[in-house]
């Protein structure tokens, strides 16, 4: 019995430690300037890191954003979008895929859009 309850309490006191950990993801990213399409001859190209993120690290980024979602005009069929920010996270209409997009002013060290939509 006390086995048991120590099992119990060690397997509690572990799941709040096991929801802080690092977990995989997957996305793409590119370096580039600031003008997502059609940037000027005379932009730097190398001055921003934009990232797509998708799977889970979508999923969870767009469930800890805490606002309302609205229906994307751009993506339709059901696709809600949820903005933060500069930061867009996509559910699709069957709420199965997810993906956020943003970028980071890389000498600023603050979020930008990237995206055109």
């Amino acid at each position: 019995m006390k086995r048991s309850i120590v099992t119990i309490l060690l397997l509690l006191a572990a799941l709040p430690i096991a929801a802080w950990q690092y977990k995989s993801l997957s996305g793409q990213y590119r370096i580039a300037g600031k003008t997502i399409i059609d940037p000027p001859l005379s932009e730097a190209n190398d001055t921003h890191l934009h990232l797509t993120l998708s799977g889970a690290a979508a999923r969870d980024l767009y469930n800890a954003m805490k606002v309302a979602p609205k229906p994307d005009e751009c993506a339709g069929n059901g696709t809600m979008i949820k903005t933060v920010g500069e930061m867009q996270c996509l559910r699709s209409g069957d709420g199965k895929k997810y993906e956020c997009s943003f970028a980071i002013d890389i000498a600023n060290q603050t979020i930008t859009g990237a995206s055109v939509c």
